[in-house]
């Protein structure tokens, strides 16, 4: 037998150097092989149980290889719920089950729908969103407007920009996709006093022949003609001496298309409003040119809160009450009595009706009453969207299908509108294609649109190539996302005692809500690195410190190509900076991955199956050699994972190192389990556990307590070993441990 000392340190010296060697034997490297392979084509417990060479490297990948003969055991572990605190691995003492569990997809917690909760907040938000880029689009479309058409110089310049038509058309009403370039240019060029030009001899077509059919036909001819007087074209198609427009037509044409192009209330229309409230309100001489013109009577109703319903005699009656008279209208209106005299302390019209231009209302009363204009003019439509919103949430989860989806109106007004698609835009088909896509494949019918708004609007769903409901494709999946956080709590509370415990509980309680939150909310790896505040949570979930890692560090972690051997990432020393990369599903160009979301068993999780098996063929190889260093090996990689001295008793490997290295007797483990918890807490600083430093001390105490206890001659030969490579102080620790034996 080999010193343990020496051996251990040859293994421990390049740690990735003995897990490469390990990697690379013949017999590893084609089971390996094997597993990678072919856990992708599992589909069940079944399955998985049934395929031995699949089963045995996953139940030696996790340390229990004494186990493998269990299959009826292990296959209820694997069903678990892991969901469910009262299912069957969870109900189990031994976490190893729960871990196992939990490293694969068998269970409830992967449950297929077609919008995960992320999805559809971030839906929901992009809708609330759209309304704010509807009104920056109709923003920018007018002052493109007003800035280009002071510089047409013909009707054919005018119908030949496209963008400058499409506003000109849309502001009339017209269909922008179905359009007669020589109907409008005709139109235009139109002379509207002439009974016989082209805008007035037009006559319904001789296949209309109900009325509503003529007079809707009327109706077009009417915009027609006003669209003719808001344009000055001579009949040759030249501008007139005049331009094309004047000032009053161009506010005309922009006021119409902030009003009535958008499909919700926006700033914009507010703004158009309230400009043209004041100006109307400072020539006004009568209230009937407030309740007359109906553009006035919405911006007055609206303002002051009244019901569609609300009379316009009434508010009438209101704004010429004289409020010193117990007998006006106002002073009689009972419940209504303050609300009316609030309305009416807004404008200052005589009895008739009448009042002086400018003295409708004075700065102070105009303020006063645009303020409340402000705050109320999309009330009815934020109402509107309020309900649109509930009733997406009531029944997206009942979506199963894609055509699900397409075939609820509801659920598609929101879902188009998120992302900025106009009804009739794309057919249906291709909607069904789009959301059918894989978006990871270049290839893919949505990849080739080459339309974002078509691949952002893939992603926010989970529909796989038959259109069925699917698992989300998420960062991490959601039992990697519960792992983490539930390592990320035992790490910050390891070792505590209240009220301190208490403290740090609730704080790491709060950090995993925010994580949970969060993660699912990623698309992309670069929205990840721009969260340290998520990347911290990971890093301390492994027990890193995350003081000691920088940004750039992080940044060529993740940029690293996780194939590559010689990448970045896979020449760290340090195996836990590669288990938290590999447990994020972004593929090599930094977006969500498919791939590493299908099968049973998610990319993070393959990963550390692989990486679990070199550490325990590692250790078997070294426990064949020298049985200290195998239980040193294990010592060292479950020190990260003891929360307390029952850890210790519970295990009997890690009991094993205790004994050895405080040198406690055999009856040690016949002793009530409290007097044994009590002395494992005197004897060792469990806190101590959390130093990868101190813990190293801790093994290397073992190997030398180890050699003692099982061989004298050999602790002899470690102490006239000067090449051994050895500390002084290592081997006077040795010596003194040996003279106090």
């Amino acid at each position: 037998m080999g010193m343990t000392l020496v051996s251990l340190n040859l293994v421990q010296k390049d740690i990735a150097k003995s897990l490469k060697q390990v990697a690379s034997d013949k017999i590893v490297a084609r089971d390996t092989a094997y597993y990678q392979a072919n856990i992708g084509k599992i589909t069940s417990v079944k399955d998985f149980l049934a395929n031995d060479r699949l089963y045995q490297y996953a139940m030696k990948a996790n340390g229990m290889e004494d186990m493998i003969y269990a299959k009826a055991f292990m296959r209820k572990v694997l069903e678990s719920d892991l969901t469910d605190d009262n299912s069957f691995a969870n109900k189990l003492t031994d976490e190893r089950y729960r871990k196992f569990a939990l490293s694969f997809n068998f269970s409830a917690s992967t449950a297929k729908m077609a919008q995960s909760d992320a999805q559809r907040d971030d839906l929901i938000g992009l809708y609330n969103q759209s309304v704010l880029n509807e009104d920056e689009q109709v923003a920018d479309d007018t002052r493109y407007y007003k800035a280009m058409i002071g510089s047409v110089q013909t009707v054919d310049q005018l119908l030949s920009n496209e963008r400058l038509r499409n506003y000109m058309l849309k502001s009339f009403g017209q269909d922008t996709d179905y359009y007669s370039y020589s109907h409008y240019k005709q139109i235009l060029t139109s002379d509207v006093n002439d009974p016989n030009s082209y805008v007035n001899s037009l006559q319904p077509p001789a296949n209309l022949t109900t009325q509503t059919q003529i007079d809707a036909f009327n109706a077009k001819k009417a915009v027609w003609i006003d669209m003719a007087k808001t344009f000055h074209f001579n009949a040759d198609g030249t501008a007139a001496s005049g331009g094309a427009q004047t000032a009053a037509d161009i506010t005309k044409v922009t006021d119409n298309y902030v009003l009535t192009v958008p499909t919700h209330k926006t700033p914009s229309a507010a703004a158009v409003n309230r400009l043209y409230y004041d100006t109307k309100i400072k020539s006004l001489t009568n209230v009937s040119e407030i309740t007359g013109d109906s553009r006035m009577w919405e911006i007055v109703r609206t303002a002051l809160q009244l019901d569609p319903l609300f009379l316009k005699a009434t508010f009438e009656n209101i704004v010429t009450s004289d409020l010193n008279d117990p007998n006006s209208y106002v002073n009689k209106a009972g419940s209504k009595k303050d609300q009316y005299t609030a309305i009416a302390k807004l404008f200052n019209f005589n009895a008739d009706g009448t009042t002086t231009a400018g003295n409708a209302q004075n700065a102070t009363q105009e303020n006063q009453f645009l303020s409340g204009y402000n705050s109320r003019y999309d009330d009815a439509d934020q109402a509107t969207r309020d309900k649109l919103i509930l009733s997406y949430k009531n029944n997206i989860g009942a979506v199963n299908t894609v055509n699900d989806l397409l075939n609820n109106s509801t659920l598609m007004k929101i879902t188009l509108a998120a992302f900025g698609i106009q009804s009739g835009e794309f057919n249906v088909n291709q909607l069904r294609q789009a959301l059918t896509s894989d978006v990871s494949d270049p290839q893919s019918f949505v990849n080739r649109m080459k339309d974002k708004r078509l691949i952002a609007l893939a992603q926010e769903f989970n529909f796989d190539a038959k259109g069925d409901k699917a698992a989300p494709k998420l960062a991490q999946t959601q039992s990697t996302i519960t792992e983490v956080s539930k390592n990320y709590i035992i790490q910050k509370t390891r070792f505590l005692k209240s009220p301190e415990l208490d403290t740090a509980k609730t704080k790491a309680n709060a950090e995993a809500t925010y994580y949970q939150a969060e993660v699912p909310k990623l698309k992309t790896v670069d929205q990840l690195l721009a969260n340290r505040r998520l990347l911290d949570f990971n890093l301390a979930a492994v027990g890193i410190d995350p003081s000691t890692v920088t940004n750039d560090f992080l940044k060529q972690l993740f940029k690293s190509d996780l194939s590559d051997p010689k990448s970045f990432l896979n020449t760290q020393s340090d195996s836990r900076y590669k288990q938290i990369v590999s447990s994020f599903n972004f593929d090599g160009k930094g977006n969500l991955s498919a791939t590493g979301l299908t099968g049973v068993q998610d990319r993070g999780h393959l990963q550390q199956t692989v990486d679990g098996y070199y550490q325990q063929e590692l250790e078997t190889r070294e426990g064949d050699e020298n049985q200290g260093v195998r239980l040193a090996l294990y010592f060292q990689r479950k020190a990260k994972t003891i929360t307390s001295a029952y850890d210790i008793l519970g295990d009997t490997a890690l009991l094993e190192v205790f004994k050895t290295m405080y040198q406690m007797p055999d009856q040690f483990s016949s002793q009530k389990i409290d007097k044994q918890k009590a002395m494992v807490e005197t004897k060792l600083n469990l806190a101590d556990l959390k130093d990868p430093a101190k813990v190293k001390k801790m093994v290397e105490r073992f190997a030398i307590m180890y050699d003692m206890k099982n061989d004298e001659a050999q602790t002899q030969a470690l102490l006239s070993n000067s090449g051994s490579g050895i500390s002084a102080n290592t081997l006077a620790t040795l010596a003194q441990l040996r003279l106090n034996r």
